[in-house]
């Protein structure tokens, strides 16, 4: 499947009402805060309420960080992209991420907005806390912390020219938008396209790129 890409576009309004338009724009600095208050807040209630120990806060923490790069590479591949072919241009799957693939370069849809993000948070949560009980109030602010460094990590490949050094980010990145849409899902680490066999392949191309006359 050919994917169709304008990145001299800016993308098209999703509503007809402003407000909900306006919800539709967000920044990594937003999401940032508003993770950054949620997890002080749970570590807080796991060390003072649930008497977690700071060792264990520390390491479940750390867990978390590093099982968001998995849950990233996960949801971007099955849940953001069809399976059978990394389609991204059909019903809710458009306006969660097919709007970003086809209008990369519009910095007002690289970032999900607060109110699905927190959504989905929430549901992460609670199956953390199912399986895990009290120890989720110290995975999960681990795993949100690592959502929102691939926030910035996505936002700045987006927003900001490739440096001449440490671009590896936005080599991979890049790939996957303007070269192979079936290939390098990971952003914060290449590590998961590594272990799933989805690396990008020498001189290949899966998207036409549209440019506005």
């Amino acid at each position: 499947m050919e994917a169709i890409i304008k990145p001299n576009e800016n993308a098209p309004e999703l509503f007809k009402s402003k407000f909900l338009n306006k919800l539709t724009w967000s920044h990594p600095a937003l999401i940032f805060s508003l993770y950054a208050l949620i997890s002080a807040v749970l570590i807080y209630v796991g060390t003072i309420h649930f008497e977690l120990h700071t060792n264990t806060v520390m390491i479940l923490s750390l867990t978390g960080l590093f099982s968001w790069t998995l849950g990233e590479y996960l949801m971007h591949r099955f849940l953001y992209h069809e399976i059978s072919n990394a389609g991204y241009d059909k019903g809710v799957r458009y306006i969660f991420h097919g709007i970003h693939h086809r209008y990369p370069n519009d910095a007002s849809k690289v970032v999900l907005p607060p109110l699905p993000s927190l959504l989905i948070a929430a549901v992460f949560f609670l199956v953390f806390y199912v399986l895990m009980g009290r120890y989720a109030l110290a995975f999960g602010p681990g795993f949100m912390m690592g959502y929102s460094v691939y926030m910035w990590v996505h936002y700045a490949v987006h927003k900001y020219p490739s440096p001449k050094r440490f671009n590896f980010w936005w080599k991979h990145h890049n790939i996957h938008h303007f070269q192979q849409h079936d290939r390098a899902f990971g952003v914060s680490t290449p590590i998961w396209d590594y272990v799933f066999g989805t690396m990008p392949e020498p001189n290949r191309k899966t998207i036409k790129i549209v440019l506005k006359k």
